[in-house]
């Protein structure tokens, strides 16, 4: 289970720190920084998977994401990120590439990754395993012995994601395997041209793709598991009277409903975005795959008021190995999650542009890195 996870200089997240519960609901107003928290840690899994400079191109580049409010003078420009498992804990920090003569680079808004730590749990004491400064990697193996990785890595790169001998480091392969095990969604695409709109041809399929475009096989893979049951109680509370089928005519896959007082069957083309919607928030959630944490970014986008019960059961059915962080503008939803299961209810705010919880709202500080003055 994730139990921290603290970050500095990224965005508005000057100096956050979030300790989660096994289901974490996070509110705030507009323009608070919520979807700030949710890019930060899914930019954690990109670290994992070796597309880090990719993700932080996709956002503007680095000297786009990093803190821009006031600082101390002289002091250089970094983000960092800490995250504290049952397992282990990482932390990495990075700043921008400088420029140096006789650089040559032209990725001047890639990630320059200064430092990477890692340190397993075990028997109640952390124990550094991995520890990255610049290009080198300083490893530990099973049997205490330390040397210097011969692979040097380019600044945009983690360890995370280049060093995979999985015998000789296990520790670091396993927190690479944790953190790919992670699940994030944000919103589902419901325009014409998507693809859950569309007929596929469908295979097993426990896991709903983060567009969603397996919407349906992931629910049949429902339905032949042991999630009937809790899929059909939740869509039977969201739409009362409603036969529902994940498979065509035609033998392939797509969702379709028949509501009450109908003598047809309507298509997904013909669905409300909201109703698409919940189906995909089903299929997330009763993931015959659970993973360890998932991640949720406004999945009250499009749904009426009166289905924020429904998502709220949903949440409550979820499996008990399964972490849940909901980042929502929703109270009803919040307040409705609180009435059907015990959660941690955390609420942001912001001042002179720093994202902060409501509860630790006070004098803002001034984050240093490397030395850890604050004023």
């Amino acid at each position: 289970m994730l139990q921290t996870f603290h970050l500095r200089g990224y965005r508005s997240l000057l100096d956050f720190r979030l300790r989660l519960g096994r289901i974490t609901v996070v509110t705030g107003e507009n323009g608070v920084g919520k979807s700030n928290l949710y890019r930060a840690l899914s930019l954690i899994q990109r670290l994992a998977d070796g597309r880090f400079a990719e993700a932080i191109a996709m956002e503007g580049g680095m000297p786009s994401i990093v803190w821009a409010g006031d600082r101390k003078r002289n002091k250089p420009v970094r983000i960092g990120w800490e995250i504290e498992t049952d397992f282990f804990n990482y932390e990495m920090e990075c700043g921008l590439i400088p420029l140096a003569p006789g650089d040559p680079t032209q990725f001047r808004t890639d990630p320059d990754v200064k430092v990477e730590k890692l340190r397993l749990h075990q028997h109640g004491k952390g124990r550094e395993v991995a520890r990255r400064n610049g290009p080198a990697v300083k490893l530990r193996e099973p049997d205490g012995r330390s040397q210097i990785s011969p692979l040097t890595l380019a600044r945009p790169e983690s360890m995370l994601a280049e060093i995979r001998d999985g015998a000789r480091y296990p520790g670091l392969t396993a927190a690479r395997e944790i953190l790919l095990s992670w699940r994030f969604y944000h919103q589902f695409r419901t325009d014409a041209d998507s693809p859950l709109r569309r007929p596929q041809t469908g295979c097993w399929s426990p896991v709903l793709a983060h567009d969603g475009s397996n919407l349906a096989a992931t629910l049949q893979t429902i339905i032949e598991t042991d999630g009937e049951i809790a899929l059909q109680t939740a869509i039977t509370e969201a739409f009362p009277g409603i036969e529902w089928t994940p498979t065509g005519e035609s033998g392939g896959f797509e969702l379709g409903i028949l509501r009450p007082g109908l003598k047809r069957w309507m298509t997904a083309a013909e669905l409300s975005d909201g109703t698409l919607r919940f189906f995909c928030l089903c299929a997330a959630l009763l993931s015959t795959r659970p993973p360890p944490l998932l991640i949720l970014n406004e999945p009250e986008t499009s749904l009426h008021p009166e289905l924020m019960p429904a998502l709220a059961g949903l949440v409550a059915s979820v499996r008990p190995e399964t972490q849940i962080l909901i980042v929502t503008h929703s109270r009803e939803l919040a307040a409705a999650i609180s009435e059907r299961v015990e959660c941690k209810r955390l609420d942001l705010v912001i001042q002179k542009g720093e994202t902060r919880l409501a509860e630790h709202a006070g004098p803002r500080r001034v984050w240093t890195f490397g030395d850890g003055e604050e004023e």
